[in-house]
């Protein structure tokens, strides 16, 4: 089984609905999961929502995409800047392993670091 199919197995909703950035961070779970941030209809940031990761709340993608809203000191000052703007699509993942591969997969397929606001790609 590759990576990719073992990553879909692992993701448990996807939820295809694109909608604001203010609506999102109050209805989303939290569970462990990858958040796709769009600007215009451009992706410009994939992150995760994981458990024990360093300056975050271990509490999922609600509680994660409400620190990046309020412009926390471990958020993203650009999703700050456009949050009024952004769109926010959710995928929830079963482990924080599954969040990891899918979000390392999407910043590749988006671009994200040349073209977006991610600082990195990570493996």
């Amino acid at each position: 089984m590759g990576i990719l199919s073992s990553v879909a197995k692992g993701i448990t909703k996807i939820s295809r609905k694109v909608t604001s950035f203010e609506v999102v961070k109050n209805i989303a779970p939290n569970e462990v999961g990858v958040y796709i941030m769009s600007l215009n209809g451009k992706v410009m940031y994939v992150g995760r929502a994981i458990e024990n990761r360093q300056n975050q709340t271990p509490k999922g993608l609600r509680k994660r995409l409400q620190e990046h809203w309020r412009g926390a000191a471990n958020g993203k000052p650009e999703l700050f800047s456009y949050r009024d703007q952004l769109t926010v699509s959710l995928k929830v993942c079963k482990t924080v392993e599954d969040a990891k591969q899918l979000e390392s997969r999407l910043i590749r397929q988006h671009d994200t670091v040349e073209n977006g606001w991610n600082l990195r790609y990570e493996s």
